[in-house]
Order: C-alpha cells, then structure tokens, then sequence
C-alpha cells in the first residue's frame, strides 16, 4: 500500500477553521452574559428630596453627596440655593448625605427620613447642622 502524503494545507486550514468556531463561541458566550435577553426592565420609584443651603454657604465650595453619589458640586455664589436630589427608593433603608466643603476640609454627614424630604443644612460656627423647612402658617 502506498502511503498517503500529508497535506499541511489541509490540516492547517482546519486547525485556523477550529480556532475560528471556538472563538465565536467564546465571543457568543460573552455577548449573552453581558446583554441578557428578555431581562425584565423594572423601574424603580425614585425618592426625591429637596436641600435648602441656606446661611452660611455663600462663597463656599460645597460637594453633596447622596449614598456615595455626587449629585451638586459648585461654588454657592447666592444666599440660598435649593437643589434637588433624586435617587432610587429602598426598601428599610435611610438615604446617608454627606456634606464636604472642600477648602475648610471638613465633611459633615447625615441620615435622611423619607417622611421629610424637605432639608435645611445651616452653617453656623460649630458646622454644618441640619433642619427642617419652615413652613408658613398663614392662617384666613
């Protein structure tokens, strides 16, 4: 019996054609993992609050965090400044804001109630503090 001789095209055009498949498939794999088909898309309600910076600011830089998101960060140039922050709601869990003001390197932190959306942060003396809005109690 004669011997066959080896074709090396053949065989190294099958080992590129193998090595492509398998590429593709690792390529597939990825796509399906990082883009899931059919993922429900379910919107989440969204807390908003509203800070009133109001005495204290005016020429300071002021960074307001909100669960470790930067939401306002400027030079306050105005008396008082009212910023709105809204992030998702969760369930049994308190929203953590965290006032820096840079140039003073002092950072302040407080727990926000859902209840009172409504936030004063002062700057007084001993620091930022934090309040209530007041509400006008025009009674006719």
């Amino acid at each position: 019996m004669k011997k066959k001789k080896l074709n090396h095209n053949f065989e190294f055009m099958f080992a590129i054609m193998a090595m492509a498949i398998v590429v593709f498939g690792v390529v597939v794999f990825f796509w399906m993992w990082c883009f899931p088909q059919g993922a429900a898309e379910t919107i989440s309600p969204m807390q908003r609050y509203e800070v009133l910076l109001e005495t204290g600011f005016k020429g300071d830089s002021v960074q307001l965090q909100l669960n470790d998101s930067v939401m306002f960060a400027t030079r306050v140039t105005e008396d008082a400044v009212t910023v709105e922050l809204s992030v998702p709601k969760q369930e049994k869990q308190s929203d953590f804001l965290m006032v820096l003001l840079p140039e003073k390197d002092m950072a302040y932190a407080f727990n926000l109630s859902t209840e009172a959306p409504e936030v004063v942060l002062r700057n007084t003396a001993n620091g930022v503090v934090i309040g209530e809005k007041k509400v006008n109690a025009n009674t006719e």
